[in-house]
């Protein structure tokens, strides 16, 4: 459950009109978060790669979620020396990124589904090969020996 004070900032990214769709996906996925990822105090970060549109036009290339505990954490982390770096290399991909604040509602929650048990395989028991025991008649016999002493 998201607390109150928790800041969730969406980031609308275009991609730079020079680079193909598969360099923007390709930088912003390896290059970029390997410096983005180290931005203080962010407790959750996802990138969401645009594949099409329901309408048409398609103004963004991607959206980034990138989750503080509040406002003045993220202002802080992105004005501290590694968001400075950061934004800095965004613009080796982005044409421009919108940033807004928004405050998340969750709706329905994917189910999730218990772990199945493994199936174990039966266990085969193996043949142990028994003493093959002595007619019935000669253990009477003993039996009777006994008896008689």
């Amino acid at each position: 459950v998201r607390g109150l004070s928790m800041l969730k900032t969406i980031h609308l990214v275009k991609k730079k009109p020079e680079l193909s769709f598969e360099e923007f996906k390709r930088y912003w996925l390896e290059e970029h978060t390997k410096l983005s990822k180290k931005l203080p105090g962010m407790k959750r970060y996802v990138i969401n790669i645009v594949t099409g549109s329901y309408t048409e036009s398609r103004p963004y290339d991607g959206v980034a979620e990138l989750d503080f505990e509040d406002e003045e954490s993220f202002k802080k982390a992105l004005e501290g020396p590694e968001g400075q770096v950061a934004v800095e290399n965004a613009k080796n991909f982005a044409e421009y990124i919108d940033i807004l604040y928004v405050e998340e509602h969750v709706i329905k929650k994917p189910r999730i589904k218990p772990a199945k048990p493994k199936k174990k395989k039966p266990k085969v028991k193996k043949k142990v090969k028994k003493k093959a025991r002595k007619p019935a008649k000669k253990r009477v016999k003993r039996k009777a020996k006994k008896r008689k002493r």
